[in-house]
């Protein structure tokens, strides 16, 4: 129930995204005022429940991987020793990739 509720909060997320682009570029009205009390209350959530490094990689998925053109949906990590190099391009591979840093 966790890992189906997180999904759907990201694809949620990414969505009031696309939607608040959408307005700014198209109809020229900046929501982010209006969004933005509601999303901090989010972000707050998450902060509840994740650490700060999984907390950052949701970030990055919501807010800058929709900004990086031409990427591959690969990021690199740190596993203590190495860098290894994960899937990160859906809600599920995020989870998967959060999860393992616990």
């Amino acid at each position: 129930m966790e890992k189906k509720l997180f999904i759907e909060s990201i694809i949620l997320l990414r969505e009031i995204e696309d939607r608040r682009d959408f307005m700014e570029e198209e109809i020229g009205m900046d929501m982010s005022m209006y969004e933005e009390k509601f999303l901090q209350i989010i972000e707050n959530l998450f902060k509840v429940h994740f650490n700060k490094e999984q907390f950052a990689l949701i970030q990055y998925y919501l807010y800058k991987v929709p900004t990086i053109e031409d990427w591959d949906g690969m990021i690199d990590l740190s596993d203590g020793k190495d860098m290894i190099t994960v899937k990160f391009e859906t809600p599920d591979q995020v989870w998967t990739v959060i999860n393992s840093l616990k």
